[in-house]
């Protein structure tokens, strides 16, 4: 489960009061940053786990810092693998 949007710090303390340890990420600030700029430009509002999952696959984040970093994302794994050129 990744937090509801904007909910972040609900759903935080809502993982650790329910013992949830294992769940409990707040993303960092760069991805709530991107995620404006692509919103500003586009119009489109990615959720958090979308423009954080992005950022990993094209090498702006380290899997330390994603929430279930080996887990595939429907939508997003395959378009990414798609535009990054292999080398």
């Amino acid at each position: 489960m990744y937090y509801q949007e904007d909910r972040v710090i609900e759903e935080f303390y809502k993982n650790l009061l329910d013992g949830n340890e294992d769940r409990v990420h707040i993303p960092r600030s760069d991805v709530f940053y991107v995620r404006e700029a692509i919103r500003a430009q586009t119009g489109v509002r990615y959720g958090l786990d979308h423009v954080e999952r992005a950022m990993y696959l094209e090498g702006h984040l380290q899997a330390s810092d994603v929430f279930e970093p080996n887990r595939e994302r429907p939508g997003i794994d395959y378009a990414v693998a798609e535009e990054t050129p292999h080398t």
